[in-house]
């Protein structure tokens, strides 16, 4: 029998503990799917609609709740009130909703226990995607989340991560007997699934606590580097939640030797860690540094404001929230610390004389990614304390300070370890920031023309600086030239990562 034939022979794969686990998943599904319903997809779903026919009926407009509306309501029903509510499009949301993670991890662990390879694969996508969805009401504030919801995700997220670690598992087993690895092999693959193991749960904890603190990260829910002024909270949680999907899916992937996945939780790590530090800074400045803390806290934006002033700084709110700050920087500051070895070695350059010129052309390209974030950053700084007549950085502002700078880092770093995507990526951050910045060019002249304007006599350096750190940055873009115009880089860079 062919290789190909006894992959997708059904029995290939069956041993007599399929039987158990797959019962076991199944029994897990439909509970899961029971104390859901009553603890989060009722009150989500099905008792909004009938809060709002109370709400009707409480300003006096008589309101009924019909599972087809008025469709097949009677005379008498349709005579007798002036709005009747349908279920059936939030019934249709809750079954779309229970087909796909309940059906259908019902229908893998079958196709499991009858030894269909691909099973195991997709319980591992099913089993973490539950577990992201359990974790992300603790990082976005979602209007309507209730204690016991939160308290079912957690516990619902830690059995996930359990299962969908074992199936990470029998998965590397079954590749490595498959890759035919020598033991020295094999034992590398297990440790680096317990060091993925390790760095997505410092990731995860670091991601949750930034979640609780976001409300010491700034003076308020805004962002003036991105020039979001309204509330911001959604994109604040959503952030800290996308990087922990994408961490998850480094975990699984570097088991098998994705080494990415080091630079990737590297990156973000210490892009996170550099903002909680500025943001501690700031959260110090703002508690002892204050002539005159009440006037000042009152006119700030801040909610935690008002806690201060009305309990004189002990409210159990702001010290909690100042709490998760220390604890969000001190899990990042751990996550970086712990891949910083395997990272730094593999992006020392080494350069021999018959690779000079790629090694210089991959310096200048990698140089050009942080000078170009540099001088952004710099720039932005300027022309927002021009633009606001001050730099109060709101809690959005360090969200965009950890994605900016751990996308820059990530592939600043990616690139000197060879990973040829990096061109492309940079690339595409590259077009991005250009159209950010030349836009800005035109902005900041133009507000210098305003300015001169209004204040005759008057030059307006500081807009004239923030202009040129713009143009400048714009300009370092095209550093990025001689990794893709230097024929030897792409060999250079293959062969740098796996030397």
């Amino acid at each position: 029998m062919s290789t190909a034939v006894a992959v997708n022979d059904s029995s290939s794969g069956k041993t007599p503990i399929n039987k158990l686990i797959s019962l076991g998943l199944m029994v897990f599904g439909v509970i899961e799917a029971v104390v859901a319903y009553f603890l989060v997809i009722g009150p989500l779903f099905i008792k909004p609609v009938y809060n709002q026919a109370a709400a009707y009926n409480e300003s006096g407009v008589t309101c009924i709740v019909k599972f087809f509306g008025k469709t097949f309501a009677s005379a008498d029903e349709i005579a007798n009130n002036q709005v009747i509510l349908s279920l059936v499009s939030t019934v249709i949301n809750i079954v779309i909703i229970y087909l796909i993670f309940t059906g259908a991890l019902i229908l893998l662990a079958f196709f499991f226990n009858k030894g269909y390879a691909f099973a195991k694969t997709y319980l591992v996508a099913i089993f973490g995607t539950k577990a992201l969805i359990g974790i992300i009401p603790l990082m976005v504030p979602f209007a309507n989340i209730r204690n016991s919801m939160r308290i079912f995700g957690i516990a619902d997220a830690v059995i996930c991560i359990a299962v969908c670690a074992y199936f990470v598992y029998i998965n590397s087993i079954e590749y490595a007997d498959d890759m035919l690895m020598t033991p020295d092999e094999i034992a590398a693959m297990k440790k680096r699934g317990i060091q993925s193991g390790i760095m997505f749960v410092l990731l995860t904890l670091s991601m949750i606590f930034e979640g609780q603190a976001m409300g010491a990260l700034g003076g308020g829910n805004w962002s003036i580097a991105l020039g979001w002024l309204e509330q911001t909270q959604i994109q604040q949680g959503l952030v800290p939640a996308a990087l922990v999907a994408v961490g998850l899916i480094a975990a699984v992937t570097y088991v098998r030797g994705a080494d990415w996945a080091n630079f990737f939780f590297f990156s973000f790590g210490a892009s996170a860690a550099v903002s909680n530090i500025i943001a501690l800074i700031n959260r110090i400045i703002w508690i002892f540094n204050t002539y005159n803390p009440m006037k000042s806290l009152a006119n700030s934006g801040d909610e935690d404001a008002v806690a201060w002033i009305g309990s004189n700084g002990m409210n159990t709110r702001w010290w909690t929230r100042t709490i998760f700050l220390i604890l969000a920087l001190i899990g990042t500051l751990a996550l970086t610390a712990f891949v910083f070895k395997g990272v730094i070695k593999k992006v020392i350059p080494k350069i021999t004389p018959d690779d000079k010129k790629a090694a210089i052309s991959l310096l200048i390209s990698a140089g050009s990614v942080l000078l170009c974030f540099v001088l952004t950053i710099v720039a932005v700084t300027m022309w927002d304390k021009l633009l606001y007549g001050g730099v109060n950085l709101g809690a959005m502002d360090y969200m965009y300070y950890t994605l900016y700078g751990g996308i820059t880092l990530f592939l600043l770093t990616s690139m000197l370890g060879g990973f040829g995507f990096t061109k492309f990526g940079t690339l595409a951050l590259f077009l991005v920031v250009l159209a950010s910045d030349f836009e800005c060019v035109f902005e900041v002249f133009n507000a210098r023309n305003n300015f001169i304007a209004l204040n005759e006599g008057m030059v307006g350096y500081n807009y004239i600086i923030a202009a040129v750190l713009f143009i400048l940055a714009i300009v370092s873009c095209f550093g990025l030239i001689p990794i893709f115009a230097v024929k030897d880089v792409e060999n250079y860079m293959y062969n740098k990562r796996f030397e």
